[in-house]
C-alpha cells in the first residue's frame, strides 16, 4: 500500500475527531446551566485571560462558568448578584434582566 494511501487512512479519522471536539468545546458555554449567586468573579483569570465566574447555587454547589466568549464586563456583573443561564440560550438572567452574556 503506498505512503500516501496509508496516511489518508489515519488522517481522516484523527482529525475528524479533532474537528468534533473543537466544535463540542466550542458551544460547552451554550449548554451551560446555572441559577445561583455569582460568589467570585475573576475578570483576567490566569488560564488565557479569560473571565472565571463561579456561581453557587442554593443547595451550595458550585459552578465555574469560563470562557473567551463571554462578553460581559464589570459593569454587567458584580459579587453578590444573581445569574441564571438556561441550556441552548446565549442570554443570562441577571438580578431578573435578560442581558446576552455568550457571543
Amino acid at each position: 500500500m503506498p505512503n500516501f494511501v496509508k496516511f489518508i487512512a489515519l488522517a481522516i479519522p484523527i482529525l475528524s475527531v479533532g474537528v468534533f471536539m473543537s466544535i463540542r468545546d466550542y458551544v460547552e458555554p451554550e449548554r451551560m446551566a446555572f441559577d445561583g449567586l455569582v460568589s467570585s468573579i475573576d475578570w483576567e483569570s490566569r488560564n488565557h485571560g479569560m473571565p472565571l465566574i463561579q456561581v453557587t447555587h442554593s443547595n451550595g454547589t458550585k459552578v465555574k462558568f469560563s470562557s473567551t466568549r463571554i462578553i460581559l464586563n464589570s459593569s454587567n456583573l458584580k459579587v453578590g448578584d444573581s445569574l441564571a443561564k438556561v441550556s441552548g440560550s446565549k442570554s443570562c438572567s441577571i438580578n431578573g434582566d435578560l442581558v446576552p452574556c455568550i457571543k
